[in-house]
């Protein structure tokens, strides 16, 4: 089951922060959709480390 979690955290993470760079390459700095795109790239990373870390205990429970 963490594996499922890990995966689609993985999936996830990769998608947020992939969309929100080409989001925040096209918007202008300063304005209100571009600190939001900045910001959701930090949960994306968020989101992407926490992946990475089930898959990790996952691997390391199979062991």
């Amino acid at each position: 089951m963490l594996l499922l979690i890990g995966r689609f955290g993985l999936f996830v993470g990769v998608f947020l922060v992939l969309a929100c760079t080409l989001m925040a390459v096209f918007t202008s700095p300063g304005t209100a959709e571009f600190v939001i795109s900045v910001v959701t790239i930090g949960i994306g990373l968020v989101v992407l480390a926490l992946g990475l870390l089930a898959l990790l205990l996952e691997r390391k429970r199979q062991e």
